[in-house]
């Protein structure tokens, strides 16, 4: 009888330490995983100072549409940016964290649109670019936002949907190197390029 006991100790000690032992690698699993997939629910921060590190951001979700406030207020250094040709068309600049297009960008796109319909043969490649502040994988969704939204825009204004191609170059494209607000504002554009 008291072997018995004994053994029965035993089975239930080894029992259970397989079983938390199993509980550990699960716990473990879960960890990696938790790690290797960003959060939902986390938001990029802007960082304070020019030396900050790169953010983390979680990626672009459809319902960030809505939450998106319409004409808002802009930051100082974005006001500030000059109305930049490329190859005829004006560069539009964006808000942080932003693919609404700001209200001073409209006119900016009323005349793109303008100089399209007088050039009927033209094909344009809208191209979204971000600043650095982010990860990669966001900064590529941010500018197809980005390209997406001008591309609705024209759209809306009479061009040919058939004319508009998109593409996103994230922040591996600044038009400034620099790690200030000044070159940030300068970053979160969408540029125009002829394709014939």
């Amino acid at each position: 009888m008291k072997r018995n006991k004994q053994s029965i100790f035993a089975i239930v000690f080894i029992l259970f330490f397989m079983v938390a032992g199993c509980m550990k690698v699960v716990k473990e699993e879960e960890s990696i995983q938790k790690t290797a997939e960003p959060s939902a629910v986390t938001q990029p921060q802007q960082p304070e100072g020019a030396e900050a590190a790169k953010e983390e951001a979680a990626p672009v979700k459809e319902e960030t549409i809505a939450e998106q406030p319409i004409g808002e207020e802009m930051p100082k250094a974005a006001a500030a940016l000059p109305a930049e040709e490329v190859e005829g068309l004006m560069v539009v600049y964006f808000d942080f964290d932003r693919f609404t297009i700001r209200d001073d960008m409209k006119p900016v796109l009323d005349k793109n649109a303008g100089w399209l319909r007088k050039n009927q043969d033209v094909k344009i490649e809208i191209q979204g670019h971000c600043d650095e502040r982010g990860t990669n994988e966001y900064n590529i969704a941010l500018g197809e936002r980005r390209a997406q939204s001008i591309k609705k825009y024209l759209t809306d204004s009479g061009i040919n949907e058939a004319r508009l191609n998109t593409i996103s170059y994230g922040e591996e494209k600044p038009a400034d190197p620099g790690h200030t607000e000044e070159a940030w504002g300068k970053n979160r554009r969408a540029e125009f390029v002829i394709k014939r």
